[in-house]
């Protein structure tokens, strides 16, 4: 029996497109993340640091980016990963509906009601991941915790306080201020 020649060349092929596809996606999200924390850095809102490198925090975000995804997976599987980003994700997203629910229902004209059920179904959703997670990986839960109580710590330590003052300045020029941090 003779090997079909065009399997193997399908074979390469999808294997030559999965690694382009996974790569784009690496970098999609690399890019994501650091665009992210060069406005957040800009912001005044996170600590930065040169660490010796020259060169503007676009370019250190990106090395700081590559190296944390780097230590992470060195140190976690991809399960562990997704799993840690899952929990960061429900606390970061409960956080966001808490605060505009205290904070800007009413200037932003949103529904109390909307946002106290994504609020509740996030916790719904975290309670019941913890859960599973603490049957089948508690080490991944301990970590997790202590990460997100160290991060609102850092917070607290480096913004002096829980909620970051408001401003008294109407919507354009804060508009204004965010278009400029973004280019």
């Amino acid at each position: 029996m003779r090997p079909n020649p065009s399997g193997q060349v399908v074979f390469y092929l999808t294997v030559l497109l999965a690694a382009v596809a996974t790569a784009s996606g690496v970098l999609a999200s690399v890019l994501a993340v650091f665009r992210m924390l060069t406005m957040l850095t800009k912001m005044e809102m996170i600590p930065h640091s040169h660490f010796g490198m020259s060169g503007s925090i676009r370019s250190h975000m990106l090395v700081y980016t590559v190296v944390i995804a780097s230590v992470l997976a060195v140190f976690f599987d991809l399960s562990r990963i997704a799993s840690l980003g899952a929990f960061f994700y429900l606390v970061v997203d409960m956080t966001i509906h808490w605060g505009v629910w205290k904070n800007l229902k009413s200037e932003i004209g949103a529904n109390g009601l909307v946002i106290l059920s994504a609020f509740f179904f996030d916790a719904v959703v975290l309670i019941a991941f913890s859960g599973m997670k603490l049957q089948s990986d508690p080490w991944i839960v301990a970590i997790a915790a202590v990460a997100i109580v160290m991060v609102f710590i850092a917070l607290r330590f480096y913004l002096g306080q829980w909620i970051a003052p408001r401003e008294d300045a109407d919507q354009s020029t804060r508009q204004n201020n965010t278009k400029q941090v973004l280019d």
